[in-house]
């Protein structure tokens, strides 16, 4: 018999009980519609002039590297061809390849990142991608999108991700790149609507590895936070037995690798590889990392042993992330289970934080009558707009509400800034 509509609100109301989920449905998730309402109807403006002219120099730089691509491969191919470029590069060139399969040799930008130091045709190649796919996707794609006023209106879904952040799409806002010099210049041509506004940016200092010395309770790097102490530094310290004051950049970088990845179940064959050393060193540097730090370890174990028995893991605030892939019988699924377990209630919760932070930054702007408002969300990041003479009021406002969305036993940081544009604002 076929129920109608009507009978499902119960159902799901019962599930919710349950589950106990309505707080997180009353509190985070429903108010936050029309905070996105709002964003989406206000837009992100561009400034399309400065975007045309910075496509014409794109193309400028993708003509120049066209010719120093063919000088190094002695003749002209097709460069967007994997086919072509793969008898280049392993043929005639005869870099170190991979396996040839029916359709050739395998050309993505992980095999040519490996391959970088064996010719510098690789780097002219991997450059040449960048600078056509800043040139397509960004460039021609948001003055494709942009309304009559300039304006790019992106949708936020609340439902896109399993961890519960905030995706973007048509276009996608939060993927501008920034790992790169040219693609951060993309930031340069997000502008606020009027002259007489500016961007205020404000981002989330290291809310994950907070949120794990929250949650796992480990006494250690709770106080590494506390205390102000820089977190990369105190790490580093510790792994590598050495006063902090001693600690060099290079040891640092590797304590910021072992902190960001084993909260994402890195292995030491990943670690390895990320940090170019062999796997023992690796090894050592994880059982160092272990000991300093021995209720992380517990936290990791722990909540694989829990999903394991209850096929979920949940945020904070009660979301649920379901992890189907731990009753699968292949060992790399399963793996990736147990990645996604150690992970998903941290970034989860991240998520969840910066929601209700959201709704607060909405609410206390509305509150405070001044002229300034959301417009853009990219998982870790506010942005606002606001009229220049209130800029400072709109900043502390957004400073206190993200700061204050969540009560944990270490303090959340707060990075913001004010610019012309998101270029300078972040």
């Amino acid at each position: 018999e076929c129920l109608g509509l009507s009978a499902l609100p119960p159902l799901l109301e019962r599930e919710l009980e349950a589950n106990g989920q309505q707080k997180l449905l009353r509190e985070v998730e429903q108010p936050l519609c029309e905070v996105l309402a709002s964003m989406e109807l206000t837009g992100f403006r561009i400034d399309r002039e400065g975007l045309r002219e910075f496509g014409i120099y794109l193309d400028g730089l993708t003509i120049q590297l066209e010719q120093e691509i063919y000088q190094l491969a002695g003749g002209k191919f097709n460069i967007n061809s994997p086919k072509q470029l793969g008898e280049v590069l392993f043929e005639e060139l005869m870099l170190p390849a991979g396996k040839k399969t029916k359709t050739g040799y395998a050309t993505g930008a992980e095999i040519l990142e490996k391959l970088r130091h064996y010719h510098p045709i690789v780097d002219d190649i991997l450059d040449y991608r960048q600078y056509t796919k800043l040139r397509s996707t960004y460039v021609e794609g948001l003055l494709k999108v942009a309304d009559g006023d300039g304006r790019i209106h992106t949708t936020f879904k609340q439902t896109g991700t399993a961890t519960g952040r905030l995706s973007s799409a048509e276009p996608n806002l939060q993927n501008i790149p920034i790992r790169t010099e040219l693609g951060r210049e993309m930031r340069k041509f997000f502008i606020p609507s009027r002259a007489d506004m500016v961007l205020i940016d404000a981002d989330y200092s290291q809310i994950e590895l907070r949120l794990l010395a929250d949650i796992a309770g480990d006494s250690a790097m709770r106080e590494a936070f506390v205390s102000g102490f820089d977190i990369h530094t105190d790490t580093a310290s510790r792994v590598f037995g050495v006063a902090p004051d001693a600690v060099t950049v290079e040891m640092r970088k590797k304590a910021k690798a072992i902190n960001f990845g084993l909260m994402y179940g890195m292995s030491d064959f990943s670690l390895a590889e990320d940090l170019h050393i062999s796997r023992s060193e690796a090894k050592t540097y994880i059982a160092g990392y272990m000991d300093s730090y021995p209720d992380i370890e517990k936290y990791l174990s722990d909540i694989v042993r829990s999903a394991y028995e209850q096929g979920y893991v949940t945020t904070k605030a009660g979301r649920r992330r379901r992890i189907p892939e731990l009753a699968e019988s292949n060992k790399m699924r399963k793996k990736f289970g147990e990645r996604v377990a150690m992970n998903s209630p941290i970034q989860g919760t991240a998520a969840d934080i910066i929601k209700l932070a959201m709704i607060r930054v909405h609410k206390r702007l509305a509150e405070a009558g001044i002229p300034a408002r959301m417009i853009l969300q990219v998982h870790d990041e506010l942005i606002l707009e606001s009229e220049r003479d209130c800029a400072a009021q709109a900043m502390d406002i957004l400073r206190d509400c993200m700061e204050h969305a969540a009560t944990l036993s270490v303090p959340l940081a707060v990075d913001a800034h004010i610019g012309k544009n998101w270029f300078e604002a972040h």
